[in-house]
């Protein structure tokens, strides 16, 4: 493939794809939408919604289970996973049975955000576009990004989010190959969806400002965003045990959650469809802080039943709603002790409780910053982002590298794989080969010894303990000093590395990964100590946890002997 086509030409068409894709949904909502309002018969939409919820529900239920092979629900996160793991071979039946399934429902008012499938939705026809015209290969991920983030460029009209995205949430790496043709097919989307949508914000929020006060406030106000997220989350995981423990049937599920949310939505309509409307209405001053603090938790509630049920959607726009009429029920309460202005805590809230829910702070702050365009509100967005993922992370104990190694092909998110990961012995995977140096050793004096080594990495010690780690990177350091040979180890080593202990588990070398990408990894008898042992290799222990996927519980296809 010429650089031009990879760089320029491919994304353009992708661009076009996703540009129209964001159309396409939004044609369908509307037509929902007016179908809804052409059926009801009874005195309001609420009336309505209590009936077509469960029915929604249903019918969704019986088109997921009987035409998809996979029933679960496309969301942002997953379709990053599938890029990752599947190498962009995305199913393009379940992008538009989703996409089409969502978007009726939204109109219909489910409370469910449309981001998610139109991801789906966007990198499942790219991926059938690259298939058309049999492109293979290593391209195949970067171009079914570009085609996810170009549908969410022209989604939300925020094309820098959406290259961010990519960048952050799919590729996880940063060069002009991946770059150039992201930005292509985002702007050229952000480009068609203005043409025939207009170039506006989602929802009009007016120029906000703020303090020093209220920048202090900001770790308190994510402490309670954090609350909401695992109020959210742990209210979706109790109902999913409950299904679970009930053996209940999907068609089962779904007509109790559609009975639940159609309840639910009846006794506060403002809860129901996307919600970008009620919160235009809630920057206007159109809510009171006690109902904003009920319709943010009903909106969860909601949310979770309806997540739980199995049904489609994405997670986006709901939590823009719960996090603007949260934040601005928040600040109410704390104006009876400062001087702030309530809709700035709604604003943070935003991109506060979809970060803590997609573990994606800087792709919220954006999309945030670019919906509002209260660019001058970046500081205390981007604060609160990070703030409130990291105290959700704290409160539930999450794994804050799993996105990470997810980039390098492993689902550690697998509750069956990580428990395997955990029972690992690592000691299988020590290499004790590898040459080991003294601190005081000029390096002309080993140098050929570690040209010749399959190492790139070489333990210091010091009375059998490992005090530092010295690296080809470390030794291309000096190619400008004067008299290079007579360097000592000492001057060129990392002092005091990082390393595993012989207690170690498959998990630990993930996470150790996560932070440096490395060939071999220190392991000692225990992190007192630090008696060195050997050097773990990773080559060898990437080979066994990928086959590793093959195990069954009841089988002994692989064990846990040396490999």
């Amino acid at each position: 493939m010429k650089e031009v086509n990879k760089l320029f030409t491919f994304p353009i068409f992708i661009g076009v794809i996703g540009g129209f894709s964001a159309i396409l949904v939004r044609v369908i909502i509307n037509y929902s939408s007016a179908l809804a309002s052409a059926i009801n018969y009874l005195p309001s939409l609420k009336y309505f919604y209590l009936f077509s919820i469960p029915v929604i529900f249903l019918i969704s239920s019986l088109l997921i289970n009987k035409f998809l092979n996979d029933t679960s629900n496309p969301t942002i996160d997953s379709v990053a996973k599938s890029i990752a793991l599947k190498k962009g071979r995305l199913d393009y039946k379940k992008g538009l049975a989703s996409v089409t399934l969502t978007a009726i429902n939204i109109g219909l008012g489910t409370p469910v955000g449309r981001e998610g499938p139109i991801a789906k939705f966007g990198g499942s026809f790219t991926a059938l576009f690259l298939k058309m015209f049999k492109i293979e290969g290593a391209a195949i991920p970067l171009f079914v990004t570009c085609g996810v983030s170009s549908a969410l460029a022209a989604t939300f009209n925020a094309p820098i989010a959406a290259v961010v995205f990519g960048l952050e949430i799919i590729l996880g790496r940063l060069s002009v190959s991946v770059i150039v043709p992201l930005s292509v097919s985002s702007a050229i989307a952000t480009i068609i969806s203005r043409y025939f949508l207009g170039n506006y914000p989602t929802f009009y929020v007016h120029k906000l400002t703020y303090g020093y006060m209220f920048l202090l406030a900001v770790p308190i106000f994510s402490l309670a965003f954090s609350f909401m997220v695992v109020f959210f989350e742990s209210i979706q995981r109790s109902i999913i045990k409950f299904y679970n423990r009930a053996s209940l049937s999907f068609y089962s599920r779904a007509v109790i959650g559609g009975i639940a949310v159609g309840i639910l939505i009846f006794l506060f309509p403002n809860a129901a469809s996307l919600g970008y409307k009620q919160v235009s209405q809630l920057f206007a001053h159109g809510y009171s802080f006690e109902d904003s603090f009920t319709l943010s938790t009903i909106k969860a509630i909601a949310l979770a039943i309806t997540f739980a049920s199995g049904m489609f959607g994405g997670i986006f726009a709901p939590s823009i709603f719960i996090g603007a009429f949260l934040g601005f029920s928040i600040g109410g309460f704390a104006g009876h002790f400062m001087n702030i202005d309530p809709l700035s805590v709604a604003l943070i809230g935003t991109a506060a409780i979809t970060s803590g829910i997609s573990s994606a702070p800087f792709r919220s702050s954006l999309i945030v910053i670019e919906l509002t365009q209260n660019y001058q509100m970046a500081i205390p967005i981007l604060l609160a982002s990070v703030i409130t993922l990291y105290f959700t992370h704290l409160f539930e104990e999450r794994l804050h590298f799993s996105r990470t190694i997810l980039q390098k092909g492993f689902d550690i998110a697998d509750f069956s794989y990580r428990k395997k990961l955990e029972d690992l012995n690592i000691t299988n995977f020590i290499d004790t080969d590898i040459p080991t140096l003294k601190k005081n050793i000029k390096l002309k004096d080993v140098i050929f010894e570690l040209m010749n080594s399959p190492s790139s990495y070489f333990p210091v010690l010091e009375n059998d303990k490992i005090i530092g780690i010295l690296s080809f990177r470390d030794v291309r350091l000096m190619y400008n000093k004067k008299n290079r040979l007579e360097t000592t180890v000492e001057e060129l080593m990392t002092h005091n590395p990082n390393v595993l202990t012989l207690t170690s588990n498959g998990m630990d070398v993930f996470e150790f990964l996560a932070r440096i990408d490395t060939t071999h990894i220190p392991v000692v008898n225990n992190k007192k100590d630090r008696i060195y042992e050997g050097m773990l290799n990773v080559n060898s222990f990437s080979k066994f946890v990928s086959f590793l996927y093959l195990k069954k519980d009841d089988d002994c296809l692989i064990t846990d002997r040396n490999p």
